[in-house]
């Protein structure tokens, strides 16, 4: 009986060695991923966002905004002591009401500097990841980027609606996209509630 080549041995050991293999490790990787599912939501509940602990959605905004978080923290960075000086200053520097940053402010983070929605928003003035890249916010935990992001963002907002603080209020809380600019205001419940509590303090 000839005998079979050395490599096709080879070639059977080591596919043998991978069936054997495979389901460990890929139960491994199911295991290690279901850990860093929860890990990330427990600890976005931990530091104030409403989010639910087998929820799928935004888990790449609220990972990143963790990390974020954790580069904040080894950079030793202390919260500023007077947080509505800072708010006040972004809003004198981008011509937007000080009273309306500032309410705006507290309904976003209640001024906690180091919140993370759960949605993955960030910070102070809770911007997402992709709107602090856009407005060059480096670190979205700095009390003073943040001040001054979110600041620069209404100031874009009241342009873009015309001075129209309502659409301008919801537009960032929404988004953009689901604000129109003209014509009937029709907004989710949460926002319709957030809007209103932005105005009430103003």
């Amino acid at each position: 009986m000839p005998r079979r080549p050395r490599s096709a041995l080879v070639l059977r050991r080591a596919l043998r060695r991978l069936r054997s293999h495979l389901p460990r490790r890929a139960l491994l990787g199911l295991g290690l991923g279901f850990t860093l599912w929860l890990g990330i939501n427990a600890s976005v509940r931990a530091l104030g966002g409403d989010v639910h602990p087998l929820s799928l959605s935004r888990l790449r905004e609220r990972g990143q905004a963790l990390a974020l978080l954790g580069v904040h923290t080894l950079r030793c960075r202390a919260p500023v002591d007077d947080v509505a000086s800072q708010l006040r200053e972004a809003a004198r520097r981008h011509g937007v009401p000080a009273r309306l940053v500032l309410s705006v402010a507290r309904a976003e983070s209640s001024l906690i500097h180091t919140r993370i929605s759960g949605t993955g928003a960030m910070g102070l003035m809770q911007l997402m990841p992709d709107t602090a890249f856009e407005l060059g916010v480096t670190d979205p935990f700095d009390v003073a980027q943040s001040a001054d992001g979110g600041a620069r963002y209404l100031a874009q907002l009241l342009a873009l609606y015309a001075g129209d603080t309502r659409r301008a209020v919801a537009a960032y809380n929404v988004g953009l996209g689901r604000v129109p600019a003209r014509g009937a205001l029709v907004l989710p419940r949460e926002t319709r509630v957030y809007v209103a509590r932005v105005l009430a303090g103003l």
